[in-house]
């Protein structure tokens, strides 16, 4: 039924010939093979298909061809799917198997006309066939993927248009809370998936050649970084002023984390900080967010039904820009913390900045993100 017989045993030849013969090279010998696998794989295409349309595997008790070929052939069902459409793609494409039985194209070229003919159209291929072999015997089944693809947005461009409608009809963003922390969900429509993908990739590429965050870490930094960029530089709605993250804590609360009293959490009184938008948070996230907050301590004094005001004390949180190049220049750009070589990312407070430390160069360090938040979880102590 098929044909392709004779050139398929002349590439078998070809192999063996040159497996046998002590004047080829290696590479001579690896082409050989190839153009002979090739071959192969365009006959067994064509066999495969014969097999499916007499019902041949059923004399061998299988009951469709994939099941005969995972059986027999040890190959994926899908495989042998594909290689029965590629089948009804040479006859489509007349031009394309006779190419493919000369080992001039690979079966997995062969898929790519057969992706052709699917999603660009039988007529849009069979006219296009002629040039898009050509292209196929010089290229990789990747590169002709390409092609191919690269011809069905030219020629359906309509579809385009219409899945990023579909995107924005279905495009959605939700930020739930749950227990260690918030849920993302949704969907971006094409050109928002597209900023934010240009965004993180290139912010969460490796610092040094001794960055070991993991890809998931990489890019959850990147979008903390965005997010403290904006929240840094205010938002238009609230004509500049800038946005503020809100944690209410009382007084007495601080006083307790301050002592570090093991009994705080038995004093009925006390109530735990509060992020807004959130809920109730622990002394070690406290700590962390208060590290990195604008603190303005008002002490007053009570007289009768009036008040006075005594102090007004460390208005200034965030080290100078003087500063911030002391630290980079004493540490050599890289994070405090023994061992680590991470570049310097946060300058924190030794004596904290929510217990009362100063922002000055004695009591300032430079640390990685990394190295910041083990401190204020407790997992990293640091002295001198």
């Amino acid at each position: 039924m098929f044909g392709g017989t004779t050139t398929t045993i002349a590439a078998m030849r070809d192999a063996a010939r040159a497996m046998t013969s002590v004047a080829v090279s290696t590479a001579d010998e690896v082409r050989a093979l190839a153009a002979a696998r090739d071959a192969i794989e365009a006959a067994m295409c064509e066999r495969l298909a014969e097999m499916d349309q007499t019902k041949a595997h059923e004399d061998e008790g299988a009951s469709s061809i994939r099941t005969w070929g995972r059986r027999e052939l040890h190959q994926d069902a899908g495989r042998t799917a594909a290689m029965v459409r590629a089948a009804s793609t040479f006859r489509d494409l007349p031009a394309v198997a006779v190419a493919a039985r000369a080992s001039q194209i690979s079966f997995e070229h062969v898929q790519a006309f057969t992706f052709a003919l699917k999603h660009v159209g039988r007529a849009e291929t069979i006219a296009l066939a002629e040039p898009l072999l050509e292209v196929a015997k010089t290229v990789t089944p990747g590169e002709l993927f390409a092609k191919v693809r690269q011809a069905k947005a030219v020629i359906h461009g309509e579809d385009l248009d219409k899945a990023w409608l579909r995107g924005m009809a279905k495009r959605d963003l939700k930020i739930i809370r749950c227990g260690d922390g918030w849920h993302v969900t949704g969907f971006l429509d094409i050109e928002t998936g597209a900023k934010l993908k240009t965004i993180l990739t290139n912010l969460s590429v490796p610092r040094d050649a001794g960055d070991e965050r993991s890809p998931a870490e990489r890019r959850m930094d990147a979008l903390d970084d965005v997010c403290t960029s904006v929240l840094e530089n205010g938002l238009p709605a609230d004509n500049g002023i800038k946005p503020h993250v809100f944690v209410t804590v009382e007084a007495d609360t601080l006083q307790a984390m301050a002592d570090q009293s093991a009994a705080r959490a038995l004093d009925l009184d006390l109530k735990p900080a509060h992020l807004e938008g959130f809920g109730p948070i622990g002394p070690q996230l406290l700590d962390h967010l208060l590290c990195g907050a604008e603190i303005t301590p008002i002490l007053i004094r009570t007289i009768g039904r009036n008040t006075e005001v005594l102090d007004v004390g460390r208005t200034e949180r965030y080290a100078t820009m003087r500063q911030a190049k002391a630290i980079r220049h004493r540490q050599h750009g890289q994070c405090a913390s023994p061992g680590c070589h991470h570049p310097i990312a946060h300058l924190h407070h030794e004596r904290w900045w929510s217990r009362g430390g100063p922002t000055d160069l004695d009591n300032l360090i430079g640390l990685c993100r990394k190295c910041h938040t083990l401190v204020h979880t407790g997992q990293l102590q640091l002295t001198g």
